[in-house]
């Protein structure tokens, strides 16, 4: 069977992406996977004003963590109700990374997916700009087909 690898941020983005992998998995009788890659970001405290700081940051990232997987859940269901009629396979999955290129490519390898699909929209941070963004470097770091959606 066709295996095909849904990876999105939880942008705006999620809908476009999610309505190709659908398309893709109808014309090839394939099955989707959803990934969404989530970051613990560790990091080391050294004071009260830096432990007071990380449980701001943590909870400013939780909150943008479950906004992401609400968004793209509600538009994953739709998928996978349509799909799930035409006797089609459907699974989410969340992990934790924090190179978010790297870990979707490993995922992708390690499972023997035979399509990733991925926005080309994302955050354009200065960080971006400078290395790289994440579209790039999967379509660079993959051992398997990949499709950007616009």
């Amino acid at each position: 069977m066709f295996k095909i690898l849904v990876a999105v941020k939880g942008s705006e983005s999620c809908s476009d992406v999610a309505q190709k992998a659908q398309e893709m998995a109808l014309l090839c009788k394939g099955a989707v996977t959803f990934l969404t890659i989530v970051s613990p970001e560790h990091r080391l405290i050294r004071s009260k004003e830096e432990f007071e700081q990380l449980n701001l940051d943590l909870e400013k990232t939780k909150r943008e963590t479950e906004e992401a997987l609400k968004t793209c859940s509600t538009l994953y269901g739709q998928c996978e109700v349509t799909l799930g009629e035409k006797g089609l396979e459907t699974e989410r999955v969340v992990k934790e990374g924090n190179h978010p290129a790297e870990d979707i490519c490993d995922y992708a390898e390690e499972n023997d997916f035979d399509l990733i699909v991925i926005a080309d929209k994302g955050d354009k941070t200065l960080k971006d700009k400078l290395l790289g963004s994440t579209a790039e470097k999967i379509i660079k770091q993959a051992k398997t087909s990949v499709l950007v959606v616009k």
